[in-house]
């Protein structure tokens, strides 16, 4: 029988071990576990690992569609340059961990179809809220550097400043 309690335990339990292991760590067994759930619990309540990893990629999508909305809410033409480097710098510190995540997640829309639409609407929301402020050429631009940038980022030993972040969106 399917628990909704137990769904939503299987999910925060997946979303953890991705963020400290990678995708790569998630299996019906270690999700179970950690989730403190008895064994075959992931596969009563969800298809397949992958079915498991899209409502991993739903939640992690409106995560990050929230702290685009804290961050970028009240935003001008002016200042969203300035805003949109504080929440690229937020994300690469503060919410890293989920930032990878993302970016694990939307690398997979390269080879899945399943993934394919996911991906496309997690690249649409920024795009789609810069948009709200700024012309829409100017918005997809801005969208597509930094998002560019961010993944590049998660490569990198050392996180840009705040500074750094702002020059290349204004590059």
């Amino acid at each position: 029988m399917i628990d909704p309690e137990w769904r939503e335990r299987l999910v925060h339990a997946a979303v953890r071990l991705a963020q400290h292991g990678g995708l790569a760590s998630i299996t019906a067994e270690t999700v179970t576990a950690e989730a403190g759930l008895p064994p075959g619990a992931a596969a009563e309540h969800f298809d397949s690992v992958p079915a498991l990893l899209l409502e991993v990629g739903a939640r992690v999508l409106r995560l990050r569609t929230d702290t685009q909305r804290e961050w970028l809410d009240g935003t001008g033409p002016e200042n969203v340059v300035a805003r949109l480097a504080e929440l690229i710098h937020h994300q690469l510190t503060e919410q890293r961990a989920t930032s990878v995540v993302a970016y694990e997640l939307y690398a997979l829309g390269t080879r899945h179809e399943e993934f394919r639409q996911a991906s496309r609407v997690a690249n649409a929301r920024l795009r789609e809220r810069l948009a709200e402020i700024l012309p829409p050429a100017q918005a997809a631009r801005l969208a597509a550097t930094a998002d560019g940038f961010q993944l590049q980022c998660l490569f990198e030993v050392e996180t840009p400043t705040v500074e750094q972040i702002q020059w290349v969106l204004t590059g």
